[in-house]
């Protein structure tokens, strides 16, 4: 009675262990191994030292990402001269967190921290909190099976509004990780990416974006027209797809950038189409 289910749990692992494997679908999570800092690095390589690098970490939870940007910069680019990060947390016990594990690396005087969210309009809106420093708190948590510890209030603002507040004339590198509300985030930048003030805008994807009620589809749409291209962010480079196609949108996750054309050759960058059977080859 027992045989068939354990079987069909070993045929869809082995099956879906294959298939990710085939589309080059992520399959490490830890910044290390699934491109992440690769393209930080490939940012940081790239920009000219007598830039002001400027980088922001939405969504930015207890710090990781930060951190492991903090580490792969050259000790000659330190200091708010040189390079400049802002980091958007707004659930106060998790933010605290943040700069707990901040204040301790080297760099650290160049990160910002703003108890804020971003979306695609200014406002007030409420957040699940399932736990502190937890990755998957959410503005979409009335969505999700479970139930958050508690619920918060929180201020909402845009990419837009906050760069022409703050005087930020262009984004090098930002990263955006916000548990299904990246689409929106996105819309928020829009007179950024028209104005083509941003070079890497990446972004993760999965099965939250459902709760967010986004497709990939609305990136593809969001940029149509400028010069940014749609990307996966892979272990060593990037994969770009020239169109949108509806066997990317599986909610498997990933994680995506927009990249401004004239950036495209910071990367490793492999091209390809989708045929008639719906191969990406």
């Amino acid at each position: 009675m027992n045989r068939f289910p354990r079987m069909t749990r070993l045929g869809w692992r082995l099956g879906r262990s294959l298939y990710m494997r085939a589309r080059g679908e992520e399959r490490r999570g830890d910044i290390a191994r699934n491109g992440e800092a690769h393209l930080q690095q490939c940012v940081i390589a790239n920009v000219p030292a007598e830039e002001t690098l400027t980088v922001m970490d939405i969504g930015a939870n207890q710090g990781e990402w930060t951190e492991t940007f903090l580490s792969g910069l050259p000790a000659a680019r330190r200091g708010s001269d040189h390079v400049i990060l802002h980091a958007f947390e707004p659930v106060p016990a998790t933010a605290a967190m943040f700069r707990d594990r901040i204040t301790r690396l080297p760099g650290n005087e160049i990160v910002q921290v703003h108890p804020l969210a971003m979306s695609e309009s200014p406002g007030q809106a409420e957040i699940g909190v399932f736990a502190d420093g937890a990755g998957t708190n959410s503005l979409h948590h009335a969505a999700d099976a479970r139930s958050p510890e508690h619920v918060i209030l929180i201020e909402l603002t845009t990419l837009d509004a906050f760069c022409g507040s703050e005087g930020i004339e262009h984004i090098h590198l930002a990263k955006c990780d916000t548990e299904g509300h990246d689409s929106k985030v996105l819309k928020g930048a829009k007179a950024l990416l028209r104005d083509e003030r941003i070079d890497v805008l990446q972004f993760e994807y999965n099965h939250r974006w459902v709760f967010g009620h986004a497709f990939l589809k609305d990136v593809f749409e969001l940029v149509e027209g400028l010069p940014y291209d749609v990307v996966r962010v892979d272990e060593t480079g990037l994969t770009l797809f020239e169109s949108w196609h509806p066997e990317l949108d599986r909610f498997f996750q990933s994680n995506y950038a927009l990249v401004h054309r004239h950036a495209l050759v910071w990367f490793t960058v492999n091209r390809g189409s989708f045929d008639g059977s719906n191969t990406y080859a």
